[in-house]
């Protein structure tokens, strides 16, 4: 009989790992039995009952409601009766929730200011048109889909800080249960080496690409934060010159404020946004991103950030890419959901010459890059919180999004990762 593992389990059914788990916790569904290497199995008995979960929760039964029709389907009709006694008010929820959602992405359409409306406004919008989680989850995700740059002006424009704002489009959590996830987060993040894959070794190769810089060279670095300023202390030792760095995220700046001066490095740093930066054109020979420049978008930061550089300046930046042309189902499916805008490297090559930039060179970063300063550091700390936030949904599904990310990545290393690119203005 053919089995399933949770994640494959939740895949079928769109249903995410934790929320399995907390099926699983409840005794809604709990699995078959456990591998030789202790992983929950699942029947094909267990899918179709977790597809008449589905159907139920579809039709606005709740969990309890469930867990009894699945115990005594033949014996109470009334569940359903009541149930069907609100689908009229159900019907006019819909329109209102269908009128908003249209409003709302004509004002992306169409370029209109959100001013005015600010996050309890907007959160009051959601509520009186029975804009339930699940669904202010989707509207995120099509707005991300269709504008990220709109998307990111209005998380702003609701009094988000472009932090928040990033973690919003990251996560693609409703407005109001986000500040909680981000707390944990932001927990798992802060103290680990990188925020995001890279080393050293990497830095060093895409810096040895650069030629005829200046003796002293004006150089910025993009969303430091990124690599916790590792990058950064590389670039002003080989460099040995003024590094100015910017992320809005103070705290892994005062972080790079103490290693810096410890080690005696010229490193300027500023709490500033990598959109609508306020440099003049033309002022740097250099601009480094690894890890960061998705916040604003390829093609976007692409064009904004040619501005900034020097005639014949440098551009060098990380990328999520593909590494296979046809690369399996499960990968392409998961990362179509966490970041939609993944290309081959070709493609961004493409994208690079049309933006005004000549192609130095662009190879892959290895497997250790993600592990020795990144995955690993981080799946230790996630043990230790899950222990101190054990029960709480919101760090618990920060955990299990984190796990399934890693576990991806093992999985299908081959196929995926993170591309260096180096690149000049023409």
């Amino acid at each position: 009989m053919e089995t399933y593992r949770i994640t494959e389990l939740g895949r079928r059914c769109g249903l995410s790992r934790s929320t399995l788990l907390y099926y699983d916790r409840i005794g809604l569904l709990c699995p078959s039995g456990r591998s030789q290497a202790d992983y929950r199995f699942y029947t094909q008995d267990d899918l179709a009952t977790l597809e008449r979960i589905c159907f139920f929760r579809d039709a606005g039964l709740s969990l309890s409601e469930i867990a009894h029709l699945l115990k005594n389907i033949n014996s109470d009709g009334s569940i359903l009766e009541g149930r069907l006694r609100k689908i009229s008010q159900q019907i006019a929820t819909l329109k209102s929730q269908q009128r908003l959602i249209t409003s709302m992405l004509k004002t992306v359409a169409v370029g209109l200011d959100a001013s005015g409306l600010d996050q309890e406004l907007w959160l009051s919008l959601q509520q009186a048109s029975g804009l339930d989680e699940m669904a202010a989850k989707h509207w995120h995700i099509e707005f991300e889909r269709r504008a990220p740059r709109a998307h990111h002006d209005f998380l702003l424009s609701l009094g988000l800080t472009e932090k928040e704002a990033i973690q919003v489009r990251l996560l693609t959590k409703s407005v109001k249960d986000n500040k909680m996830a981000m707390k944990y987060f932001f927990e798992l993040f802060e103290d680990l080496p990188r925020q995001g894959p890279g080393c050293r070794e990497a830095t060093l190769k895409a810096l040895g690409l650069l030629k005829n810089l200046p003796v002293k060279p004006t150089v910025l670095d993009i969303g430091c934060g990124c690599g916790c300023g590792m990058q950064t202390q590389v670039l002003a030792q080989e460099l040995a010159t003024k590094i100015l760095a910017i992320d809005n995220h103070r705290s892994l700046l005062d972080q790079l404020d103490r290693s810096s001066a410890e080690k005696g490095l010229n490193i300027e740093t500023r709490e500033l946004s990598m959109i609508g930066m306020p440099f003049d054109d033309e002022s740097f020979d250099l601009l480094w991103a690894e890890g960061s420049i998705f916040i604003i978008g390829l093609e976007q930061g692409l064009k904004d950030f040619r501005a900034y550089l020097k005639p014949a300046g440098y551009l060098a930046f990380t990328e999520m890419c593909w590494f296979v042309s046809e690369p399996p189902t499960e990968v392409r499916a998961y990362l179509d959901k966490v970041y939609p805008d993944i290309r081959s490297a070709d493609e961004v090559c493409r994208i690079a010459a049309a933006s005004g930039y000549r192609v130095i060179e662009h190879f892959n970063l290895p497997e250790s890059a993600w592990w020795d300063d990144y995955y690993t550091p981080m799946l230790e700390h996630l043990q230790k919180l899950k222990l101190k936030n054990a029960g709480i949904a919101e760090a618990e599904e920060v955990y299990a999004a984190c796990e399934e990310e890693v576990e991806m990545f093992r999985q299908h290393s081959k196929s995926y990762g993170y591309t260096f690119f180096v690149l000049q203005k023409t």
